[in-house]
């Protein structure tokens, strides 16, 4: 019988990620995505230090800004309402406090710079072409905050500025003598607010653009997260409500190319380890003083202490104290 879809193989590459790994995500919702699960198995992973970001001129500042170690100042946010912004910033970082969203900033900021430092591997997730400038400060922003559209222009960057844009990231970490591995992946969801057209144009000059770094420099790789959606999951029923963005389902599904991918058999197996002590420190027991209970907490903080042992950056102390306030 003929195959009912058509399935993209999940592609080889020549490192892992595992237990003894930093990792970086920064980008559009599939780091997000992404990120939120290496860090259910307890990898060692930072997510989006400066929140969400889009574009490709945004994501470059904001790994530049890091590795550079240059903390925001007062004079580089702005009042939108009630709330100070950072129109580098995600906004999760607004609040009325100038200095509370100051303190914010710069806190993340050297957090990333810490993780960056030492990331054996960079996944960057590509969102949008299109950009937003500010006009009278004269630069692409990462996030308009609800200031008015008029103080904004709106343009496509083109595949020559985004091939040039990303190229500057692998040349940048080469610079700072750093080794990481840059995994580019282009994010699925369907920027809608574009149009339709306008969304199609966004992502083929990304994909040209990425795919030009990933063939020029031998650090740079990748993931193929746009075309598992719009090519082997081409059907609604793996969408959202919105029809926008990947469902439940659909996310498990690149998660596990994800990790066919970059998961070696040994992680795999310990990752299963893991999601058992956490599911088990997660559930309440009925009769806590029992034998069968106690000899329970024993073997978890045995296998606890065996996975820390083997992965020194591994940490399970949340799961530890859950199983120590039954012991007797």
């Amino acid at each position: 019988m003929e195959p009912f879809r058509t399935e993209i193989e999940a592609p080889d590459f020549a490192f892992d990620v595992n237990h003894r790994s930093t990792i970086t995500m920064i980008g559009s919702c599939f780091a997000e995505n992404m990120g939120s699960l290496l860090s259910g198995v307890k990898m060692n992973t930072l997510v989006n230090p400066f929140g969400i970001l889009f574009n490709p001129f945004s994501i470059m500042n904001a790994l530049e800004r890091m590795l550079n170690e240059r903390p925001y100042t007062e004079n580089e946010l702005l009042l939108s309402g009630d709330h100070w912004v950072s129109l580098d910033h995600h906004g999760r970082f607004n609040s009325q406090n100038k200095e509370a969203t100051l303190e914010a900033i710069n806190e993340a900021l050297a957090l990333g710079r810490k993780q960056l430092l030492h990331s054996d591997v960079v996944f960057i997730t590509l969102g949008s072409a299109w950009v937003y400038e500010h006009k009278e400060q004269q630069r692409i922003v990462a996030n308009c905050h609800k200031i008015p559209n008029k103080e904004f222009s709106k343009r496509l960057l083109t595949q020559q500025e985004a091939h040039l844009i990303l190229r500057h990231i692998p040349e940048f970490f080469k610079a700072k003598k750093l080794n990481a591995n840059i995994v580019f992946t282009v994010s699925p969801v369907r920027h809608w607010k574009d149009g339709a057209i306008e969304n199609q144009r966004s992502k083929a000059q990304l994909t040209s653009a990425v795919h030009s770094v990933v063939d020029e420099f031998e650090s740079c790789h990748y993931f193929p997260a746009y075309e598992l959606m719009m090519d082997d999951l081409r059907d609604y029923r793996f969408y959202a409500t919105d029809m926008l963005h990947p469902s439940p389902q659909a996310i498990e599904y690149v998660w596990q190319k994800f990790q066919t991918s970059f998961f070696s058999d040994e992680t795999r197996i310990i990752c299963k380890e893991i999601s058992a002590v956490i599911q088990a420190a997660s559930h309440r027991p009925i009769d806590p003083e029992s034998n069968s209970f106690q000899r329970f907490l024993k073997k978890q903080l045995e296998i606890i202490e065996q996975l820390e042992k083997a992965y020194p950056q591994l940490s399970l102390t949340e799961e530890r104290e859950r199983f120590r306030e039954y012991q007797l």
